[in-house]
């Protein structure tokens, strides 16, 4: 298990690392290149890039503490480091949209005039595929992996890809004399990131509050378990995710004539099923009630007598 953890831990401070030195190029280049054109959208991309650095290193220091083992005085582990993290990193997302909106508005109001520049497009080109695929590669590993850290900076990734597709649209219509299209672009990049900022903080916010997993994904597992397990009945099953982690509690009912020993096997069987259908299990808890075909639920009366 250890090594598994270091593993996928590597693995992302791998990904993450080259993403560190790709933006500060970035944010060099498309500095530069704005400051030369007057592209307010160029300058806050390079902004952008160089504010991608200080989260992605939030990320490693964040999923590194994630990572550490349960101790006494968390007994659950300490995955939810990790979705604090990407909760900061939505509020950043969101801040930076704003930023963005705002520095267009003020170039619409004041009606500043960016100047063609082949360097500034370039850089702008060269921004849009580097983030792009920085994007590609941060998301995929995030779903594999299971980490919301990672998603989170994959989308400041995608953010920044579709501020330098503004910048490019703003600086190409420079060429033509259409100023405005810099500031447009950017008024549509902030609201496509403030956006994503928005849902990837809601989704933080369930996980902290202890949110379960899909609802058709419970039921799929409490049919095969029934099929499968020999229990009479699943009378209650809660899930809630720990950051890239999943707990499930249970309580099944079985024939209320078996001896103690056949029903841990059957409980046994019950954490196996849900270990194999569900990813990322942490611990399951299965509470074995003696099975009472006269009660609603299944279960036995708590003690009071029941014709079984």
């Amino acid at each position: 298990m250890m090594n598994e953890k270091q593993s996928k831990t590597k693995e992302i401070n791998r990904i993450i690392i080259i993403t560190i030195i790709l933006n500060i190029l970035l944010l060099i280049i498309k500095v530069a290149a704005g400051v030369q054109s007057n592209s307010t959208a160029l300058i806050a991309d390079g902004l952008h890039s160089g504010s991608d650095v200080i989260t992605s290193i939030g990320v490693i220091i964040g999923i590194a503490m994630a990572q550490k083992p349960r101790d006494e005085m968390h007994h659950y582990g300490h995955e939810k480091i990790e979705v604090i993290v990407t909760f900061i990193l939505a509020i950043i997302l969101i801040y930076i949209g704003g930023k963005i909106g705002y520095s267009a508005l003020i170039a619409i109001i004041k009606k500043e005039q960016v100047y063609f520049s082949y360097f500034a497009l370039f850089a702008a080109f060269i921004s849009i595929i580097i983030k792009e695929i920085q994007y590609q590669v941060s998301f995929r590993v995030g779903n594999r992996e299971q980490s919301t850290a990672l998603i989170a900076d994959a989308w400041h990734h995608r953010s920044d890809a579709l501020s330098s597709i503004a910048s490019f649209i703003g600086i190409l219509g420079a060429k033509y004399g259409v100023y405005i299209l810099d500031a447009l672009a950017g008024l549509v990049v902030s609201a496509i990131v403030i956006k994503v900022g928005i849902q990837i903080f809601i989704d933080c916010f369930q996980q902290l509050i202890d949110v379960s997993i899909h609802l058709d994904e419970i039921d799929s597992v409490k049919e095969i378990i029934i099929n499968e397990a020999y229990i009479k009945n699943v009378s209650d099953i809660r899930t809630r995710k720990h950051g890239s982690k999943v707990f499930v509690d249970i309580r099944i009912c079985v024939d209320p004539h078996i001896n103690v020993y056949e029903g841990h096997e059957i409980a046994e069987r019950v954490e196996s099923i849900i270990k194999t259908e569900i990813a990322n299990i942490k611990d399951v808890i299965v509470h074995v009630d003696p099975y009472c075909a006269n009660s609603e639920d299944g279960l036995n009366c708590k003690g009071n007598s029941c014709d079984c």
